[in-house]
């Protein structure tokens, strides 16, 4: 009869979804150190050095005492976009984050003790997707083989390469789909010749594509060398659905005709924006 009665209330919607929350809660509090379906998993990240911020700028909240469970359920059921949390067993104490901790951010005034860091895992937001630029190479050398997707096909060290024209100030940008969170980009510099032509990019990210509605992700200064990985950190991790690659400052180059009058052209392998839809 308890029983009978049980599933005629769970037939109602409302104790559906009760109970569907249920479920959840339980499952992720199972699964804390394992995959619990993959927008409520959290990783340890393993460099990290247990010193924590100082600023709350990157906390949502502080709260204590709670264990690692009640932490991760709370990051999870949090009204703020929750990317992760610190928690100290020692303490018994938990702090929501709101953005992803960088090398840099690691490296503030409060060494924590046992503090863990939980992260939720990123995903390749850029592959494939649309791309714009302020020119185009093969516009003017239409044999040369360089196109705009390549810069997101996921093919790096190919013959054909992402390829603007020869100007001041060139950019490029990718239009990711959705409304998304940025922790990083990886900028894949050309693999055949002329590598120290990719210096002073700064990288803007925002809800619209115009460079002065965007905000600063983080900057490379270089110059490079050909073949090299670049990984730009944004600190703090910044929102939105467009990201700009952009050189900021004329050539420095002096033995190339191309880059009279400080003429730059924006050349690169592949670009992979790492991050979480929203």
């Amino acid at each position: 009869m308890i029983q009978k009665n049980l599933n005629v209330l769970l037939s109602n919607k409302s104790y559906k979804t009760l109970q569907m929350l249920y479920v959840l809660s339980v499952c992720y509090l199972e699964f804390i150190h394992c995959s619990c379906g993959e927008r409520i998993y959290y990783g340890t990240d393993r460099n990290f050095d247990g010193t924590v911020p100082k600023s709350e700028s990157y906390f949502i909240n502080s709260t204590s005492p709670q264990t690692l469970c009640n932490c991760a359920l709370k990051c999870f059921q949090s009204v703020v976009f929750c990317i992760g949390f610190l928690f100290s067993s020692q303490n018994a104490s938990c702090k929501l984050l709101k953005t992803y901790l960088t090398d840099a951010n690691k490296n503030g005034n409060f060494v924590g003790e046992d503090w863990e860091y939980r992260k939720r895992p990123t995903e390749i937001l850029s592959l494939n997707k649309p791309v714009t630029a302020s020119s185009n190479f093969e516009d003017y050398y239409p044999n040369a083989g360089h196109k705009l997707i390549y810069l997101v096909d996921g093919i790096k060290n190919a013959p054909g390469k992402f390829h603007t024209y020869y100007e001041p100030y060139p950019w490029v940008t990718i239009d990711l789909e959705k409304y998304s969170i940025i922790r990083d980009v990886v900028m894949y510099n050309r693999a055949d010749n002329h590598g120290r032509w990719l210096h002073s990019v700064e990288i803007r990210v925002g809800n619209s594509s115009v460079w002065s509605e965007m905000t600063t992700c983080g900057t490379y200064p270089g110059p490079s060398e050909t073949g090299d990985i670049i990984v730009v950190e944004c600190r703090p991790s910044r929102y939105g659905r467009y990201v700009t690659l952009k050189i900021v400052q004329l050539n420095y180059i002096t033995d190339d005709s191309n880059a009279k009058n400080g003429n730059n052209a924006l050349v690169l392998e592949e670009v992979v924006i790492n991050g979480l839809y929203l």
